[in-house]
């Protein structure tokens, strides 16, 4: 049930993200959702989910609504590895966690993005890149603070039993 969920959540997140993104965006800025998911399943699940649900809302994106096909899922991917890196080294339910997430997570995924665009050709300015990384940075940390505990109600649910299947006998 692990993986339905997870996909379920993804797909979730690609659709508010698409959808009602540039609805919700302040300051001309837009919530990178997928990225935040990614984020809470890497601190949460470990460094696997992490990557796959970063590549896969990732590669949703740039299919979408991307500029360049492969930039948010380098950028998913890589923030995801990394949120997964310290999943057995934190508490889970630490308030702090999903702030200090969401901050390094947002810089680390904007940064990957502008350095993909501008390798490519891309033509962005840093004043434009400065004058929107804080507003999202705070954005996407406020963000990653709900999507973090509503992903944390389900723990339970998404994270598999490390015994294994338990089989009851009749007596």
């Amino acid at each position: 049930m692990r993986y339905w969920a997870l996909t379920a959540i993804v797909l979730v997140a690609y659709l508010i993200q698409s959808v009602l993104g540039p609805y919700l965006a302040i300051a001309g800025v837009v919530p990178n959702v997928v990225l935040v998911v990614a984020v809470a399943c890497g601190l949460l699940f470990g460094w696997q989910v992490g990557l796959g649900v970063g590549f896969g809302g990732g590669l949703l994106i740039d299919l979408t609504i991307g500029q360049l096909i492969g930039s948010h899922a380098l950028a998913g991917s890589l923030v995801g590895f990394v949120a997964g890196l310290v999943e057995e080294r934190v508490f889970k339910d630490n308030l702090l966690l999903p702030v200090f997430g969401g901050v390094i997570g947002s810089a680390l995924g904007q940064t990957v993005v502008l350095i993909c665009l501008t390798i490519f050709g891309r033509s962005i300015s840093l004043s434009e890149f400065g004058g929107k990384l804080l507003p999202s940075l705070i954005y996407d940390t406020v963000l990653c603070v709900f999507v973090y505990w509503r992903i944390f109600r389900l723990y339970a649910f998404i994270k598999p039993d490390p015994r294994g299947v338990i089989v009851l006998r009749r007596r």
